[in-house]
């Protein structure tokens, strides 16, 4: 079982060969130097160790400077002449650095991107550091209420097919050859958070999940008010959790909703598909599960769910890579566009600071 401890050694471990290669934050690390680039929890436990009771003092801009500079040197950067303005700031870690001296996060003339990282640095009201949060693009936009440029794809269920179907028999040779799944242990299972990184030997095979997953035809699912759709899918999530044995169900709010298992799951009671702004046959890099997996290699559960009087009944799911996606699913032409640039962070987001 990974520890904090383990993902901070580890960190400490990638800052120091940062320092060694002796290059600066614009050098491309994807694909070719993939060992240099920290994890997003990594990243957020090294940056809590390090810049934790440092202080940011002087005018908003002076300020702003400061962070960028305490975040370079701790990843192990050698600090700039001056910081170019680029989209992202640090390209080579594919990050932004703001300072958060209240909960209205504002991000100027740019888009907000879907993989993009965002650091989060909390200072109290004498400008100390209490706390670091680092994000993504698409869980920014989920706290967006007023619309932030961004893009949405939506599919559909191709005519004819129904049904509970296992369309991907196997993993994609990619998935397979980094993360080597394999049946688990009942024990080894329940040892697994949803929020953990995927790690080698410790994810299902595709055709496993399907057989656990099976078992959720014709569960009921308490009521929750009809429109609130999102609180019926984090539900849902939880209940998936507890099928596949995890220990917990760690609303993260990011894709993939069961990051350990590299599996996104759709809770369908009507029949439009929200795939958010990246196509599941996406061949990028899907830094969130690491190990040099794109998005295609992530695996999907679509169900479909039929509303009662007091529950939701699951009535069918499908199985299936991102890659194969589109062989059971159609997608909509063109995008859904909505524009903002002012975010409310939620509520208890710095929950460690003081």
């Amino acid at each position: 079982m990974t520890t904090s401890n383990d993902i901070l050694l580890t960190a400490f471990r990638r800052a120091s060969a940062i320092q060694l290669a002796n290059i600066d934050i614009y050098q491309n690390l994807i694909p070719n130097r993939p060992d240099l680039f920290f994890t997003d929890e990594e990243l957020e436990t090294l940056l809590i160790a390090r810049l934790s009771g440092s202080a940011l003092t002087g005018p908003l801009r002076t300020r702003s400077k400061l962070a960028k500079q305490l975040v370079s040197t701790s990843m192990g950067y050698k600090l700039p002449i001056s910081f170019k303005k680029k989209h992202p700031r640090f390209p080579g870690q594919n990050l932004d650095v703001y300072v958060q001296m209240s909960d209205n996060l504002q991000i100027w003339n740019q888009d907000v991107f879907p993989n993009q990282r965002y650091v989060l640095i909390r200072p109290d009201s004498k400008g100390i550091i209490q706390t670091v949060r680092v994000v993504r693009g698409q869980q920014i936009i989920q706290w967006d209420r007023t619309g932030t440029l961004t893009s949405k794809y939506q599919a559909r269920r191709k005519e004819g097919r129904t049904g509970s179907t296992l369309v991907s028999s196997q993993d994609t040779d990619n998935f397979s050859q980094r993360l080597q799944p394999i049946q688990m242990s009942t024990d080894a299972l329940a040892l697994q958070g949803s929020g953990q990184s995927p790690m080698p030997k410790k994810v299902l095979p595709i055709a496993e999940l399907y057989a656990k997953l099976l078992n959720l035809v014709g569960r009921r699912l308490p009521d929750v008010d009809r429109e609130q759709d999102r609180a019926r899918g984090e539900l849902f999530q939880t209940v998936v959790c507890q099928e596949l044995g995890l220990k917990s169900h760690d609303n993260h709010g990011q894709w993939p909703d069961i990051v350990s298992q590299a599996l996104e799951i759709k809770l369908q009671t009507s029949p439009t598909i929200d795939l958010g702004m990246v196509l599941p046959t996406d061949e990028s890099p899907a830094l969130t599960l690491g190990h040099d997996l794109q998005h295609c290699d992530a695996r999907y559960l679509v169900a479909y769910g039929q509303p009662e009087d007091l529950a939701t009944i699951i009535t069918e799911i499908v199985v299936v890579t991102g890659r194969d996606f589109l062989l059971e699913f159609s997608q909509f032409a063109g995008l859904v566009q909505n524009k903002k640039r002012q975010i409310k962070l939620p509520r208890g987001l710095f929950k460690s600071e003081s």
